[in-house]
């Protein structure tokens, strides 16, 4: 067995050493522009803090003496009955705010969906259902296309001029603050965006806190620089609030295609979008002293995570290659790269995995069995390999690092140790996704069909679970 095992090993050392060598090649190339974020975070965050994080040190007592502006939050629906009442019951009860209507899109072939958003609109009469003329499901962006001509209706009914739109998801714990602070904050930018955090749950859940671990990265660290950088803040596509009036100037056919209706993160494109015409976008984390955050449980299962990561990473890299491109400056550029890369840097991270694994195996049969004498060792020091394993190494370490830091920073002590564990769950769902969005995009690219939007299963908190997190 251990002869076969090293002629296996033998005849396969060429194809190893070239694998080994292409994935630490990457990791390192990779590993650079990552660095040059998080220096880039932590001076700014160490010597320009108030700068950097604008508006946290502010006293709250601003955010009350603005006048309230009317405000339409969003919500797109499809099949979403067995939770839809219970939060906009959540939101109509704790909203700290008075001049706001909600307005739900629905299709005229979900029923069940549509009864639920009216028997809440007769408890509270600022909720509205907007029926679709299409079927579902077509696309998000298109259901949201159907709210915001639904919501121009209403304002010609009523005379209401709505100055700021809110975009939520019906699975969303709205922060009872958040309208007060987007109030505050605009027009004077024209997009904010607060963080979004996954819900605290069992441990167990895993993929639910893959979820945890990279909102936490993302929205405490990476989209500061972002801003600052490169002025892009992506949308999250809930917890944004948007200046009504660009965002129609900014339109196609005025409300007929706002959000781009072939689009499967439309929040994402309007906000590129945005930043490409020079819009005023703002990150804002814990603004007037609040710990303000949409709040919300993700997909517990792998297939269900897999399901809704394809769908990003369609929309992200792919769809925003293909019809907006390259543009802007070198430092947008930068940005839109950081973005795009996931399509490569899923897939290498994987084999990663795997080559390091078959590399263990390998290093264990040539010790193991003294059988060194037989098999050249991969990795020798003195070499480039060398150098660039040790280095990766240490970039690893690095960003393990950075991940206990930011979680902790949300979640604590504990959530954060087990984040180091939970990264190869990570990375194995982000690499099934990308996989998933590379035959999805290309078969519809090649039999010329349009892309869906694929529901993903949601879950709404509890009473305990909802007076546990608050």
């Amino acid at each position: 067995m251990v002869d076969l095992l090293i002629e296996i090993f033998r005849a396969s050392y060429s194809t190893l050493y070239m694998a080994t060598f292409i994935v630490a090649t990457f990791l390192f190339m990779s590993g650079l522009d990552d660095i040059f974020v998080d220096m880039y975070y932590w001076f700014h965050h160490l010597f320009m803090r108030k700068k950097f994080n604008k508006f946290r040190y502010e006293s709250a007592e601003k955010i009350h003496q603005v006048d309230e502006k009317p405000i339409a939050i969003y919500i797109p629906a499809w099949h979403e009955y067995e939770i839809i009442d219970k939060m906009l019951t959540n939101a109509c009860s704790t909203i700290q705010y008075k001049n706001y209507d909600i307005f739900v899109g629905v299709y005229p072939n979900d029923p069940p969906t549509i009864m639920k958003v009216e028997q809440i609109s007769r408890k509270f009469p600022n909720v509205h259902a907007v029926i679709s003329d299409k079927e579902g499901p077509t696309t998000k962006a298109d259901n949201l296309n159907q709210i915001h001509e639904g919501m121009i209706r209403w304002e010609n009914k009523t005379g209401i001029r709505y100055d700021i739109i809110v975009m939520h998801d019906s699975e969303d714990v709205i922060h009872p603050m958040s309208l007060k602070i987007h109030n505050a904050l605009i027009p004077e930018y024209d997009m904010v965006q607060m963080p979004v955090f996954p819900l605290n749950t069992n441990h167990l859940n895993l993929v639910h806190w893959t979820y945890a671990d990279e909102f936490a990265e993302y929205h405490t660290k990476d989209l500061f620089v972002r801003q600052h950088f490169s002025g892009f803040v992506p949308s999250a596509g809930v917890g944004t609030a948007f200046n009504r009036w660009i965002i129609e100037f900014i339109g196609t056919s005025f409300a007929k295609n706002i959000f781009r209706s072939t689009s499967l993160t439309e929040d994402y494109d309007l906000a590129l979008r945005l930043a490409l015409g020079k819009a005023n976008l703002l990150f804002t984390y814990k603004p007037f002293g609040i710990n303000c955050a949409t709040r919300g449980y993700f997909p517990h299962s792998m297939k269900a995570s897999i399901k809704q990561k394809s769908r990003w990473i369609t929309g992200i890299c792919l769809q925003s290659w293909q019809t907006i491109g390259w543009r802007g400056d070198a430092k947008f550029r930068f940005v839109l790269y950081r973005d795009r890369k996931a399509v490569i840097a899923n897939i290498i991270n994987f084999f990663a995995y795997v080559v390091i694994l078959y590399l263990i195996f390998y290093e264990s049969i040539r010790f193991g069995f003294a059988a060194y004498r037989e098999l050249p060792p991969i990795v020798i020091k003195g070499t480039i390999l060398w150098d660039l394993v040790v280095i990766d190494s240490v970039l690893m370490l690095w960003r393990i690092m950075h991940r206990f830091i930011t979680v902790r920073r949300v979640y604590g002590f504990w959530a954060a140790l087990l984040s180091v564990i939970r990264l190869p769950v990570s990375n194995i769902i982000n690499f099934s996704a990308t996989g998933r969005a590379l035959f999805q995009f290309t078969r519809a690219a090649f039999h010329k069909k349009k892309l869906k939007w694929e529901k993903t299963a949601h879950h709404f908190p509890t009473e305990t679970e909802h007076a546990t997190h608050y």
